[in-house]
């Protein structure tokens, strides 16, 4: 375990931000509209019919602990089938965290990796903090959960939402959209929840 942790701070080191770049406060100027508008509930049908898809593009993290800046490519095939990949935008070290049928493996560029069938306690342990994968499946095309308070900006697609998971409250602030394609989708997000800030930028989309 301890020489995965220490090559995830490989990845990582050299690309600390300034915490004006990451942990941003979420906007106020935002005009909201009813859920039943007819436009929104059509594209909420178009993102409930997307079951599989790539995501690329950039992310920050900020907590009280750490900060960084990394490349992701996240490919989600279902619930028990999905991969995020992370990578250095300053060297050739690579992270991998996997989910499968029998739990969660993290793994690197160098051949070391470990697993588990608790996928949390796994990301706990080498990542060190706690992130709802299983949400953010949904969280990143745009998409709220049943069971979440959320609001549709002017723009008819989703403007944020707050969302209590494991005892925390997470929130999602989406800044942009990729309007030149059908249908559009998130490009700017904001995730913040106590201690922790993680901004979004995704470059591409391919929907399957």
């Amino acid at each position: 375990m301890k020489t995965i942790k220490f090559s995830l701070w490989i990845l990582f080191a050299g690309l600390l931000l300034c915490g004006c770049t990451v942990d941003q406060q979420r906007p106020t100027d935002v005009k909201y509209i009813e859920k039943t508008d007819p436009t929104w509930q059509q594209h909420l049908k178009q993102l409930q019919q997307i079951k599989s898809y790539q995501a690329l593009g950039q992310l920050g993290y900020i907590s009280t602990k750490e900060r960084f800046s990394t490349r992701f490519d996240w490919q989600y095939q279902n619930q028990q089938n999905y991969t995020l990949k992370l990578y250095s935008t300053l060297s050739s070290e690579t992270l991998q965290i996997q989910m499968h049928p029998q739990g969660m493996t993290i793994s690197d560029n160098k051949g070391r990796q470990r697993s588990a069938a608790d996928a949390k306690m796994l990301l706990r342990e080498i990542i060190g903090m706690d992130f709802p994968l299983d949400e953010f499946v949904f969280w990143l095309k745009g998409q709220p959960k049943d069971n979440s308070d959320y609001l549709v900006a002017e723009n008819h697609f989703l403007g944020s939402f707050t969302h209590l998971v494991d005892g925390k409250t997470w929130t999602a602030d989406y800044l942009s959209y990729h309007l030149n394609r059908q249908p559009p989708m998130p490009e700017n997000i904001l995730l913040k929840t106590e201690g922790q800030t993680l901004k979004i930028r995704v470059d591409e989309w391919n929907l399957k």
